[in-house]
């Protein structure tokens, strides 16, 4: 499906701007894969010649791969934010993995990947190597979801004694605390999880790759972004309490230190978006 200004921008800033630049498309894998992967995501671009756009996106708490002009590269989770600068004519094939999810494919605690790019056949080696190349030639969209879908079907199956039947506890964990916006602290993360918060700390290191507080701290920002860029009535203490400060300048320090500009000031230069 292709992406609209009136659809969520799921961190990617200035984003009815940022659609000018480039399409983005987003798909959702098989049923049977819903458990491990979030979905399938396609940027497009063909910009002037001479001409480039850099791109910040707010990072989330997941691993991808993409299958780019470059090669194929696997992303661990990124810093607090992800830029990425476009020119000339390109296509990106994404796989975005739900936070947790990509470790039983991987086997190795996912904090070494953190912060990191590596080429993809460094992970799964040959097959990887080859289904990238076949992914690369691969047009046109469905036909790259069909190889994908495939693919990591495949690799569920090689790495069965690694999964569980559905999604496991880090991935339930991170994305309770992503979907119920009432769980403000480790504390209260680690309490619906069932367990301490040590246990919940070492759980997230190894199977998500940054902490339970970084996981809070990158939703709630991208929570702010998007409703700044949505309701213009709203005002800055408002949202600072809804996302857990209750220091109006701690939330501005903050959203300012990640996005680049005061709260107000992102907020001034998004378009407004016809509702209709």
């Amino acid at each position: 499906m292709r992406v609209t200004p009136r659809d969520p921008s799921k961190g990617i800033l200035d984003f009815s701007s940022a659609l000018t630049r480039f399409t983005l498309h987003r798909y959702a894998p098989a049923p049977d894969l819903q458990s491990w992967i979030e979905g399938y995501w396609v940027v497009q671009w063909d910009l002037p010649e001479g001409q480039e756009h850099r791109q910040t996106n707010l990072s989330h708490s997941s691993v991808n791969v993409a299958i780019e002009r470059e090669g194929a590269l696997l992303y661990g989770v990124p810093g607090r934010t992800f830029v990425k600068a476009i020119a000339g004519k390109g296509h990106v094939f994404g796989i975005k993995f739900r936070p947790g999810s990509f470790f039983p494919f991987y086997g190795r605690p996912l904090s070494v990947l953190t912060g990191k790019s590596i080429p993809f056949s460094e992970v799964l080696g040959n097959d990887g190597s080859a289904w990238a190349q076949a992914m690369a030639a691969a047009l046109p969209d469905s036909r790259q979801v069909a190889l994908a879908d495939s693919f990591w079907r495949l690799q569920r199956r090689a790495s069965g004694s690694r999964f569980t039947d559905g999604p496991s506890l880090s991935t339930l964990a991170a994305e309770r605390i992503m979907n119920d916006r009432s769980i403000l602290t480790v504390a209260q993360a680690a309490l619906h999880a069932g367990v301490d918060v040590r246990a919940l700390q070492r759980l997230f290191r190894r199977e998500v790759g940054i902490g339970p507080k970084e996981v809070i701290r990158r939703i709630r920002l991208q929570e702010s972004a998007e409703r700044l860029a949505s309701d213009p009535r709203l005002s800055c203490g408002e949202l600072a309490l809804e996302m857990g400060y209750f220091d109006q300048g701690h939330f501005i320090r903050d959203f300012k230190a990640v996005v680049g500009v005061p709260p107000d000031t992102y907020r001034r230069r998004q378009p407004r978006i016809d509702s209709a």
